[in-house]
C-alpha cells in the first residue's frame, strides 16, 4: 500500500505542489490579516474608494446562507463541504474535460482552507470588499476566488466541448 502511495505522489507532484502553493497562500494571507486587524485593533481599512479589507466572519455558507452558530452547525457544513468535495472530484476525474486538474486544484484549495477556518475559528474568515457608488459586492477571501475560478473554468469547458481531450 505505501508503494501505491508513494507512486501517486511521484505522478502528481505537479498537482500537489501547485494545490499546496494555493492553499499556503490562502493560509497565509487569512493569518497575516487576522494579526494585522486585531493588532492595529481595526474591524476594516479602506485602500481607496472602491475597495475595503473587512473582517467579517462567515458562519453560513456560500453568501453567508443558512448561518450555523454552534460549533455542531459548523462541523456539519464542514461534513457536507467533505462530500461535495469528495464527489466535484471524482465527477471531475471521470470526465474528460481537458482543465480538469486545474479546476480541482482550485476547488478543492479554496474549499479545504476554508474548512480549516471553520475547524479553527467556527467560521469562515472573509476580508475582500468591493463597493462602487451604490453597489455593494458580498465580502470574500481568496479560497473563493479559488472555488469561484475553479468553476467557471469547469463550466466553460462544457459549455465549449471542443476544448475536451481528444481521443
Amino acid at each position: 500500500m505505501n508503494k501505491n502511495i508513494f507512486r501517486l505522489l511521484g505522478e502528481y507532484k505537479k498537482e500537489i505542489a501547485i494545490f499546496s502553493g494555493l492553499f499556503t497562500i490562502d493560509r497565509l494571507v487569512k493569518v497575516f490579516l487576522l494579526n494585522f486587524l486585531q493588532e492595529n485593533q481595526l474591524n476594516s481599512f479602506r485602500l481607496n474608494n472602491f475597495f475595503e479589507v473587512t473582517l467579517v466572519w462567515n458562519k453560513g455558507v456560500s453568501y453567508g446562507l443558512f448561518p450555523q452558530q454552534s460549533y455542531v452547525g459548523q462541523l456539519i457544513i464542514i461534513f457536507f463541504s467533505l462530500i461535495i468535495c469528495v464527489w466535484i472530484a471524482k465527477f471531475i476525474t471521470n470526465s474528460d474535460i481537458r482543465y480538469r486538474s486545474i479546476t480541482l486544484i482550485l476547488i478543492l484549495a479554496g474549499a479545504s482552507s476554508n474548512m480549516i477556518d471553520r475547524l479553527i475559528y467556527g467560521a469562515v474568515a472573509d476580508f475582500f470588499h468591493f463597493e462602487i457608488a451604490t453597489y455593494s459586492w458580498y465580502v470574500f477571501n481568496i479560497a473563493d476566488i479559488y472555488i469561484v475560478s475553479g468553476l467557471l473554468i469547469l463550466i466553460y469547458a462544457f459549455i465549449y466541448p471542443n476544448i475536451k481531450k481528444s481521443p
